[in-house]
């Protein structure tokens, strides 16, 4: 017999609040909000669970977090633990299952083989996996499950239970299972997307179901996007696409004493400096870099500058410098720096000029130096005074190197021996 289940999907809920709690005794159990800053006009970049029943979530600034939960706890954001957890976690669900694809700092898949594609196998490993990450990471570290005939189901599946839960959805449950879903509910619809739908009268999930390839290959305005969506909400299992990086980029509230144009600048090498590391490490090349100046009393200022083919931290310092005067005036308070049009460092032409083979081999050197003795050993001048200003910050779909908090590895990975049927 055929069995429609191929993915288990691993959810970590409320990751960072969590942590936080399983490494704080006195937050267990009460509503927390952990925030980037400690000032009153942030907003909480994660909610615990008890903080959520109050209507705070990922967004909810701290003035109207005290206002819905006068009792909520705030609590700084500590990125380096949260990496530090993240790999942990990774370690203990390779202990029961490969993980196939990390997807974000809280989210991961691994694939079923053979007769664990069995429905109760399948649930079985779900709580070997749960109960694994208890043991080893510690019990207010949750997660939900999700187990699915493809990936997009599978995740879909873990929005049932939250948190803890674990649910199943088979091909012999689809449509109806999704129906109680909203649309914004579904992994890849949007605001845009939710008023897009609505112009072609689809305003349920159920309506969603209903519609046939052609529609939706009208209403995302492509073939493939449409073909994708029809298959995936049949529960197909669609070959991974390979996908590209669109940027790199580095955003800094500065500190009062550095909300001055030599302040401003420094903290702009710097955030070149690590940018350009991180390009180098993935193999790509940018051949744009977009500056962004934030005021305090005066429009934001931003300026495109050509880096042709780039990945030198010294060629995009000089660039950085010759467009800064260009700037507008006022009082800076953050600043961007985004590196655009990224290349597959595979597809670059090697460089024609001996100036251009040096610069590269200047990044190079100072790459290995920073790995071998820590950040910032070597560093521009003019970052001076600013080496520790934009410190590395987790996003959920970006997540640090270990490195980048100077951080090693313990030992290899766990890797489970499994027959392939």
């Amino acid at each position: 017999m055929a069995h429609s289940l191929r993915y288990i999907f691993i959810d970590m809920n409320s990751f960072f609040a969590s942590v936080e709690q399983q490494e704080q005794g006195l937050l267990r159990s009460k509503p927390i909000g952990v925030i980037p800053t400690d000032c009153e006009t942030t907003c909480c970049i994660a909610a615990s669970y008890e903080a959520k029943r109050f209507g705070i979530k990922t967004g909810t600034g701290v003035r109207e977090a005290r206002q819905l939960c006068p009792d909520i706890q705030f609590v700084l954001a500590r990125p380096k633990i949260y990496v530090e957890y993240h790999h942990r976690i990774v370690e203990a669900v390779e202990s029961c299952l490969h993980v196939d694809q990390v997807c974000s700092i809280d989210e991961m898949y691994g694939k079923l083989l053979g007769t664990e594609r069995e429905t109760k196998s399948a649930i079985n490993l779900g709580y070997l996996i749960k109960a694994r990450i208890a043991k080893d990471i510690g019990p207010f570290v949750r997660c939900s499950i999700g187990i699915g005939p493809n990936i997009w189901l599978a995740k879909i599946a873990t929005e049932f239970k939250k948190p803890d839960g674990l649910t199943v959805i088979d091909c012999s449950d689809l449509p109806q299972k999704l129906h109680k879903f909203e649309l914004r509910d579904l992994t890849g619809i949007g605001k845009a997307m939710e008023r897009r739908l609505h112009s072609y009268n689809i305003r349920t999930v159920k309506q969603l179901c209903e519609c046939d390839e052609h529609l939706l290959s009208k209403v995302w305005g492509s073939k493939v996007h449409g073909s994708i969506w029809w298959s995936q909400l049949r529960g197909q299992d669609l070959p991974s696409r390979p996908t590209h990086r669109r940027t790199v980029s580095h955003s800094h509230v500065l500190p009062p004493d550095l909300r001055t144009d030599q302040g401003a600048y420094a903290v702009c090498v710097r955030m070149i400096h690590k940018a350009a590391a991180r390009l180098r490490t993935m193999k790509y090349t940018a051949n744009h870099m977009w500056i962004k100046i934030y005021y305090l009393e005066e429009p934001r200022w931003k300026h495109r500058v050509s880096l042709g083919s780039c990945r030198d931290t010294l060629t995009m310092v000089r660039a950085f410098a010759e467009a800064w005067p260009k700037r507008t005036g006022g009082r800076p308070f953050k600043v961007a720096i985004e590196l655009v049009d990224l290349t597959n460092q595979q597809s670059t032409t090697l460089p024609l000029f001996q100036k251009q083979e040096k610069l590269d081999a200047l990044a190079a050197i100072m790459d290995k130096i920073d790995d071998k003795y820590g950040h910032h050993t070597v560093y521009l001048a003019p970052m001076f005074g600013a080496q520790k200003t934009a410190p590395t910050r987790v996003s959920f779909t970006q997540i640090p190197e270990l490195d980048e908090f100077d951080i090693r590895p313990t030992g290899p990975r766990p890797q489970r021996k499994r027959k392939r049927t």
